[in-house]
């Protein structure tokens, strides 16, 4: 059966998944669930240095307004749902550009392999996946997988001015004023934002710095 015949419509959807993020900073949309549930992350949270130890999805609007917070969270319960692929291909659409996830990171492999699927099924859209859970990405990677070609996950650093991760074609790091590695984001340049940069999609890009703010 067709994605497009299980969803009559994009808005049934995303009530499916539990909606999609959009925010200033990116073009597209965006996946977002509970940074509480990070399984790295969370442990990062709580070492002083970290990329995760001043995380932007543990505070501000994540966490000011309990609505927000329920839904987050159910979005990570939803994770496991039959046809949480089909429903993420419809509520994409066409949109060019998307991101996984402006707030939490992968879950486990049956997470990853979904993500796969749904950018397998989305040829016309650029996906970035930015993650810091290194073990599940080794893992599939050591398992024979791979990556189609719409998809670029950067594994990331996990100390402040720390080297990217070893082993994996795209990475991305945190510095602070000085210390870039690779192309550094443009972004603290441009009002937050990312303008007419696509750099964290690009494949070809190998590592992003991003600068500590």
């Amino acid at each position: 059966m067709a994605d497009k015949d299980i969803f009559k419509t994009m808005e049934e959807a995303k009530a499916y998944v539990g909606g999609l993020s959009k925010t200033t900073k990116m073009p597209g949309k965006s996946a977002s669930i509970s940074a509480f549930d990070c399984k790295v992350g969370s442990k990062l949270a709580e070492l002083p240095g970290s990329v995760c130890h001043d995380c932007y999805a543990r505070k501000g609007n994540y966490v000011r307004f309990p609505a927000v917070r329920r839904a987050l969270k159910a979005r990570t319960k939803k994770l496991k749902r039959s046809f949480w692929v089909p429903a993420m291909v419809r509520s994409i659409g066409k949109d060019p550009w998307f991101r996984w996830h402006d707030s939490g990171d992968l879950q486990d492999q049956f997470h990853l392999e979904n993500i796969i699927e749904v950018c397998i099924r989305t040829p016309w859209t650029n996906h970035w996946l930015p993650t810091r859970e290194v073990g599940i990405v080794r893992k599939f990677l050591r398992l024979g997988g791979e990556f189609p070609p719409n998809l670029c996950v950067r594994v990331s650093a996990a100390m402040i001015d720390g080297m990217p991760p070893r082993g994996f074609t795209n990475t991305s790091t945190v510095h602070r004023v000085n210390g870039t590695l690779g192309d550094e984001c443009p972004a603290h340049l441009q009002d937050d934002r990312c303008g007419s940069c696509r750099a964290c999609w690009d494949t070809s890009v190998e590592n992003i710095s991003y600068r500590k703010h």
